[in-house]
């Protein structure tokens, strides 16, 4: 089994593909990273260098992948960070030639757009993922502000209207479950798990700082659990779980990146998160 991931690589720190790619591994899965920038670090450092590479190299090296006919016999499709927003029409094309051979395999899509009310992605890149990404995708895994940006509204931090626009986007776009996750309680941090029929709630205790790659983990483990289960809520319960031990390693050792030789260390021995189910 193995996963598409196609998403930024930095050198320093562990976002995008550095931190996709072995936590897919960890899971027991095979992974095909595709990067859609080559950055020295992230950009919340305040500075970084490297670049963003140009839709045509991923569309050649996605060329590459068919030729040898790696792609018929993938598992699963997972992208996140965009660097242009011509990169979508290279996803679309990587999505729809491994659905040649498995028409009904997952895509899933973690639309990095922003977060606390502020987009950080290039012009039209939040475009590009709403109306050629999110059509495609059967599981999403957007923070509070994104899932705004693709229902086309400002959401309030209230279950009943975090469930309604997530059932929006599931019925509009025929989605398998929305994941939304950082929903930031005074003491806790929640994550949750929307389908058409259910709604469940990992959370755990909230920490005096954020750290980069967190949503790019979750999305991860989501779909590295996805394709071992096929089912969205164990699915769910693996990523939550994994997302909880992977913070709360990093904080003890007093990092500001992921400190992954720990969080891959207690990957192997993590227990899913605890679910409460809402109505």
């Amino acid at each position: 089994m193995a996963i598409l991931s196609i998403q930024s690589r930095v050198s320093y720190g562990y976002v995008g593909n550095s931190i996709a790619v072995p936590a897919i591994q960890a899971a027991g899965l095979e992974v095909w990273p595709l990067d859609t920038v080559s950055f020295s670090n992230h950009p919340g450092h305040g500075q970084f260098r490297g670049r963003t590479r140009d839709p045509a190299e991923l569309q050649a090296e996605l060329e590459g992948l068919d030729a040898l006919g790696v792609l018929d016999g993938l598992s699963a499709a997972l992208s996140g960070y965009l660097g242009h927003p011509g990169s979508a029409r290279a996803i679309t094309d990587a999505v729809l030639r491994t659905r040649r051979v498995r028409p009904d395999l997952p895509y899933i899509l973690d639309p990095v757009i922003g977060d606390h009310g502020r987009r950080f992605v290039a012009d039209g890149v939040a475009e590009a993922i709403r109306d050629e990404l999110l059509p495609l995708s059967d599981i999403i895994t957007p923070n509070l502000f994104e899932l705004g940006v693709l229902a086309g509204q400002e959401i309030e931090e209230k279950l009943p209207a975090i469930v309604g626009a997530a059932r929006s986007l599931i019925s509009a776009n025929r989605l398998t479950a929305v994941a939304v996750t950082g929903i930031e309680r005074p003491d806790r941090v929640s994550n949750l798990l929307v389908t058409a029929e259910h709604c469940c709630e990992a959370s755990s205790p909230r920490l005096a700082r954020g750290f980069n790659g967190t949503g790019d983990l979750f999305a991860a483990l989501l779909a590295a659990w996805f394709v071992k289960t096929e089912d969205a809520r164990s699915a769910f319960a693996r990523a939550a779980g994994g997302l909880e031990l992977a913070t709360r390693v990093t904080d003890r050792a007093d990092r500001r990146e992921l400190f992954l030789p720990a969080i891959l260390k207690g990957l192997k021995s993590c227990r899913p998160a605890a679910l409460t189910i809402h109505p």
